[in-house]
């Protein structure tokens, strides 16, 4: 092979080698081109999506003509069409009662506190709606903010909120103003989009407020039976149970060894006499004791004392309270204690606080209730 065949073959080789090892190198050095730009770029957070606002209620279609009836028995409220019951509380100083509307992101709220402050005008009534005291009560909310406040010619104040449960954002708005005594706030949460039905939702409420005269003054703590076919009602303390009611039917009521059953029966009592002899016919070992006529707002009827000997020879002392009403019929309310033997129309009422149970039995024939 002569000398420039031999360097000719050289220089292919060459070139071929250098081929081939770029062939391998350079991919990868272009895969790498920007690498370590782009560690250098701070990473940006996946967005969270943002609940999304339910369309605003339709106010065509909502009416307060359902009454609901707190559990103390001492005020009804127009329950707006889709609205349920969610919050229902008593206390010494405070009244509660709350619908909700999950659907549309709404809830509905009527307080009702004691006005131990004495407060007498809306300026001051605003000054007692405090941050302190409007905390309190969104406390089940992640936050709450005022953006306004003004007292109305009616002497109402009217107090508005963005507020915020979660990630979701709302509205709100509540009236609050005095009557009788007792300090009343109204309140609506909605989405943020339904500020016209917000305002048509609180006008709805506010309105619809019903005191039960008939408990004017009573105790706010005491909770209350009432029977919506038979149109009676009694209250009771809160620690006290319903242990077996229907409307129509009897109702037994428990609580610290007392029972007290709710009922009715047709027959007419023209005396204390024949209540005397009435009540000797409820039930086999009955003594009656001593019987007084009763006015019970406007209710008349009888009271009757009684003992009663259990099967296993033990007595127990009860007095009935028994009113006739317009459908013609006895209603009646008798409570009992077990293991006393006293003639509880003759005892002194102080020693006896659970007596005053039966001066709350009323009956409401125009009391109208949908939901309880």
């Amino acid at each position: 092979m002569g000398k420039t065949t031999k360097t000719f073959t050289y220089i292919i080789g060459i070139v071929m080698t250098v081929a081939m090892v770029g062939s391998l190198i350079l991919p990868m050095i272009s895969s790498q081109v920007g690498v370590g730009e782009s560690y250098l770029e701070t990473p940006q957070p996946t967005p969270f999506p943002e609940p999304t606002m339910p369309p605003p209620p339709d106010t065509a279609a909502i009416d307060f003509d359902s009454r609901y009836l707190h559990r103390s028995g001492l005020f009804t409220i127009g329950a707006p069409t889709g609205w349920s019951p969610a919050t229902d509380s008593s206390s010494v100083d405070e009244l509660r009662a709350g619908l909700n509307n999950s659907d549309v992101q709404s809830v509905v709220e009527l307080r009702i506190n004691k006005n131990f402050a004495g407060l007498s005008d809306a300026e001051a009534l605003s000054d007692f709606l405090d941050r302190t005291w409007l905390g309190q009560t969104w406390s089940g909310y992640t936050g709450w903010d005022e953006t306004s406040r003004r007292v109305l010619a009616d002497d109402v104040v009217q107090i508005d909120f963005n507020v915020r449960r979660g990630r979701s954002h709302l509205i709100a708005r509540q009236e609050s103003w005095i009557e009788n005594g007792d300090i009343y706030s109204a309140r609506v949460v909605t989405a943020e989009n339904a500020s016209r039905e917000l305002k048509y939702l609180l006008r709805g409420l506010a309105t619809s407020v019903e005191r039960i005269g008939d408990y004017a003054g009573a105790p706010f703590e005491w909770d209350a039976y009432f029977n919506n076919i038979d149109k009676h009602m009694v209250r009771f303390p809160s620690n006290w149970e319903v242990t077996d009611a229907a409307d129509g039917l009897p109702a037994t009521i428990e609580g610290d060894s007392i029972v007290l059953v709710v009922s009715t029966a047709d027959v007419t009592l023209a005396s204390e006499d024949e209540a005397l002899a009435w009540t000797e016919t409820w039930r086999s070992g009955v003594e009656a004791r001593s019987s007084e006529a009763v006015d019970m707002a406007g209710a008349t009827g009888y009271q009757v004392s009684y003992r009663l000997k259990t099967l296993d020879g033990a007595a127990a002392s009860g007095l009935m309270m028994m009113l006739r009403g317009t459908d013609d019929r006895l209603h009646i309310a008798n409570i009992r204690m077990p293991d006393l033997d006293e003639d509880l129309l003759a005892v002194d009422p102080a020693e006896y606080p659970w007596l005053a149970v039966l001066d709350s039995f009323r009956l409401l024939p125009d009391l109208i209730v949908n939901i309880k």
